[in-house]
């Protein structure tokens, strides 16, 4: 993941001098005096992030080819949250980074601004799987069978909720288009009250190959 934080407080002439910066401010203003609420300006601060991160994302020519700016197109900040701090009187902006409208598994921006809409902060994590293609090789339906192979888990009782992300594997370098396998266990539901909770994983399934690349631990509670 590439970062890139700013702080109205903290001098640092990389980020006040960056135009993103004094346009995304310009946007922000312009939604104050309009009166508009943060959540209608998902979009027009999404966009404008785009902008300023886009330098963060350093796009490599590929031999006998001029790079483009077109990869950094096809980058785009999807709204996830607004909070509301009542003591600060802040507001958190939290937006996720899509690639090719595929989701990038742990990239998060959020902006904090004041009541009146003046920027504060920025900080980002983002990702730049550029190059991997968007197409999965294997079906949602097969995943059951591919986890089951790989692991010897029973998931014959099991909900599995797949989801397609980018995903960085860190003991390889490199990125993946995978499957986020959430295992929604029935047979948590059904343990008595005085029985802990066994503990589950989600599964890492490579999209193209069907390799298990991670297990991510996940405790369910008891209802």
């Amino acid at each position: 993941m590439k970062t890139f934080t700013f702080h109205t407080h903290i001098e640092d002439k990389n980020s006040t001098l960056n135009p993103g910066i004094d346009e995304l401010t310009k946007v922000l203003k312009r939604a104050d005096r309009e009166g508009k609420k943060l959540i209608e300006m998902f979009k027009e601060v999404a966009d404008s992030l785009m902008s300023l991160l886009g330098s963060v994302i350093e796009v490599e020519p590929k031999l006998g080819f001029v790079t483009t700016s077109q990869p950094i197109r096809e980058f785009q900040l999807e709204g996830v949250s607004i909070k509301t701090w009542k003591k600060t009187k802040t507001h958190t902006i939290k937006f996720r980074q899509k690639y090719k409208n595929i989701p990038v598994y742990g990239s998060i921006v959020t902006v904090e601004v004041g009541d009146e809409y003046d920027l504060i902060a920025i900080n980002s994590a983002i990702g730049d799987p550029i190059d991997i293609d968007a197409h999965p090789k294997f079906k949602p339906d097969q995943l059951k069978d591919v986890i089951q192979k790989q692991t010897k888990h029973d998931l014959r009782n099991s909900d599995i909720k797949e989801t397609l992300y980018y995903y960085f594997d860190t003991n390889e370098k490199r990125w993946r288009l995978v499957y986020l396998v959430e295992n929604n266990s029935q047979k948590i539901d059904s343990l008595p009250k005085s029985e802990s909770a066994p503990e589950i994983v989600d599964y890492v399934i490579d999209a193209h190959t069907g390799e298990l690349v991670s297990e991510l631990p996940r405790i369910k509670t008891i209802r």
